[in-house]
């Protein structure tokens, strides 16, 4: 018999005889626990005399694409499994007065995604400096309908405060668990449609 240590177990023999600890069958590997797209590290950050909110999304797929995040720190659109010495790693987004509903008090945090604008249409566009890029963005309005020819919008979860102005407690919740498989179908006259499944 052949057996080697390996992640979680180890492997001793001698002349007495073999032993197989399984004391610690799944070991940590340092990742941060969750899943993929989940909202992590709420916080307010208060700067010039406003509050903001700053969130964090959990690097996650859509098509196999890792989506992009408007980083407030850097001032740029960053792909969430960003990793730069000396920055929040995922990149973190921000959420100003005009990114929530007035009259409940609420960011959709919504994966934004659109096609190629030119055939052959691969939804979403593989092209990373392409508009039409997934990325993650703060919105004023629940998307429940808003897919059009160009974009599709999921909502992979809400920030809700109570001041839209003064925000002092926030709630998150979250509605996508997971990476995603998207499917756009667009049959000529009809509004394109947007299909979702987690992998």
């Amino acid at each position: 018999m052949n057996l080697q240590p390996g992640a979680g177990y180890g492997f001793t023999s001698s002349g007495y005889g073999m032993s197989l600890d399984i004391g610690n069958p799944f070991p940590d590997d340092g990742v941060v626990s969750g899943h993929s797209f989940k909202i992590i590290n709420v916080a307010l950050r208060t700067s010039g005399g406003s509050t903001t909110v700053t969130y964090q999304v959990q690097s996650g797929t859509i098509n196999n694409l890792v989506p992009k995040i408007d980083d407030y720190v850097s001032g740029t659109e960053v792909k969430l499994d960003r990793v730069t010495a000396g920055v929040a790693n995922p990149p973190t987004g921000e959420l100003a007065s005009s990114n929530y509903d007035a009259t409940t008090k609420t960011s959709y945090i919504t994966l934004r995604a659109g096609a190629e604008i030119a055939s052959p249409y691969a939804y979403p566009d593989p092209l990373v400096t392409s508009n039409q890029y997934p990325v993650i963005i703060g919105g004023n309005v629940a998307p429940t309908t808003p897919d059009d020819n160009v974009w599709g919008f999921l909502v992979i979860g809400t920030i809700t405060v109570d001041s839209i102005t003064t925000p002092t407690t926030f709630t998150v919740n979250q509605n996508v668990s997971g990476s995603l498989w998207a499917d756009r179908i667009k049959i000529n006259g009809m509004t394109a449609r947007y299909y979702y499944a987690r992998i």
